[in-house]
């Protein structure tokens, strides 16, 4: 099966860069030893700039309920899960993809949700860990969110604005034989990835394609020199380029659903804890994190994008909260 987006290190590393706020992240897992460690709850995060900004937006909500909160950053996401397994850290933002990968073993996440989210749910409650239940609808626009794999195309004014799913574009691509299509060398070069991909959907193997990280397939959609491009459905240079994700119809690449994932105890032991947290599980799409990566990749401060999208979500489950802090 398809090699896990959020595991494609070299890949993704342009596709989700950011600018990192100012604002400092308390560094590394020593960090938790403080002496404030017992009084604020520790919201780990890895490398990576999406998981950053969804750990500064779960600080913000908990500040919401009156629970005081800090992230603490890790250079390796194997690192976030093993602290909160121990208790190091007390809740972070998990895809469920990941965890069938690294967690499970499991050679071939499943592409539905659904069913992504029940299995790492079952296997985590034995180790006392929580993932909070998000609701179901359809399509980028309502939740849950998944930070999968992804065609992109160019949306309006663009002259394939009119695609919504990936079926449509591998019809296009049959009306269209001379576009070419940019995709990662890497996953171009897998039996389970780009072949699999041309196999589900019908498309002819002998068509353009163009070898393009992720960073260079978002220009390359935006210049028009490719009809789509490869990269993750919450690619926050994508999204700031006015590209946007096609629906994987037939689902091929496995669910990456981004949701809170707390200890037992924490979430047992305040239940602010719960009320904070239920938004971002409830109300997070895809289009919204990846409107909120755009703003990071342009540059604005992650803490503010995070008190602005924590805000959102408030917003969007009927709560209200004050005005964002000045920053």
């Amino acid at each position: 099966m398809l090699r896990a987006p959020r595991l494609l290190a070299a890949t993704l590393a342009a596709a989700l860069a950011a600018v990192v706020s100012a604002c400092a992240l308390v560094e590394g897992p020593d960090a938790a030893d403080s002496d404030d460690a017992a009084v604020v709850l520790r919201v780990g995060a890895g490398p990576d700039a999406e998981t950053q900004l969804l750990a500064h937006v779960l600080v913000a909500m908990l500040d919401f309920e009156q629970v005081p909160a800090e992230v603490v950053a890790f250079a390796d996401t194997r690192d976030v899960r093993q602290a909160l397994e121990v208790g190091r850290i007390d809740l972070r933002p998990a895809y469920t993809g990941e965890v069938w990968l690294e967690s499970l073993e499991h050679a071939a996440p499943p592409p539905d949700p659904r069913a992504s989210i029940a299995g790492v749910r079952e296997h985590d409650a034995e180790l006392g860990l929580v993932w909070l239940q998000p609701r179901f609808g359809t399509g980028i626009e309502e939740p849950p969110a998944n930070a999968t794999f992804a065609f992109m195309v160019l949306g309006p004014p663009g002259a394939h604005a009119d695609l919504r799913t990936v079926s449509q574009l591998a019809t296009r691509l049959s009306e269209r034989p001379e576009a070419a299509v940019c995709v990662d060398r890497e996953f171009a070069e897998r039996p389970d990835g780009l072949r699999a991909v041309l196999e589900a959907y019908s498309v002819r193997s002998d068509r353009p394609f163009l070898a393009a990280d992720p960073a260079e397939a978002v220009v390359a959609v935006a210049a028009g020199d490719c009809i789509a491009g490869l990269t993750t459905a919450t690619d926050g240079a994508a999204w700031r380029s006015g590209l946007r994700p096609l629906a994987d119809d037939l689902r091929v690449f496995p669910a990456f659903v981004p949701l809170p994932q707390v200890r037992e105890e924490v979430l047992d032991g305040d239940p602010g804890v719960r009320r904070a947290l239920i938004p971002l599980a409830t109300q997070l799409t895809t289009a919204l994190l990846g409107s909120w990566n755009a703003q990071v990749a342009a540059g604005e401060p992650m803490p503010k994008v995070a008190r602005e999208a924590a805000t959102e979500l408030y917003e969007l489950a009927g709560r209200r909260v004050g005005p964002p802090e000045d920053e």
